[in-house]
């Protein structure tokens, strides 16, 4: 595994701030990218009747660059806010970061 993994979260509106309070929190998170998505799904159950209307659920989704060591951490740290909701997150390995 690389030494930097990029970890993305899908967060839907209503927990989008709690998320940032932790994120914001945690000594290990230097810092992190945050963007507004639509979500489709075949899954429609959990989608309001606008969503459903609209066909999309919008989102926020978190980008946290972060040492592939310091994952589990992360994910414990954000596991009480996000468990119940069964939000998705996936890594991505990072070839390679610097600043120019």
């Amino acid at each position: 595994m690389p030494e930097s993994v990029l970890f993305t979260l899908n967060v839907p509106t209503t927990l989008k701030d709690e998320v940032v309070d932790k994120l914001i929190s945690l000594p290990d998170v230097s810092g992190f990218n945050l963007k507004k998505i639509n979500g489709y799904s075949k899954e429609h159950s959990l989608y309001d009747i606008s969503e459903q209307v609209e066909g999309y659920r919008a989102f926020y989704q978190f980008e946290v660059l972060i040492i592939y060591s310091e994952v589990n951490a992360l994910k414990e740290a954000l596991k009480p806010i996000c468990q119940s909701a069964r939000l998705r997150y996936w890594l991505t390995p990072v070839i390679e970061t610097d600043h120019f």
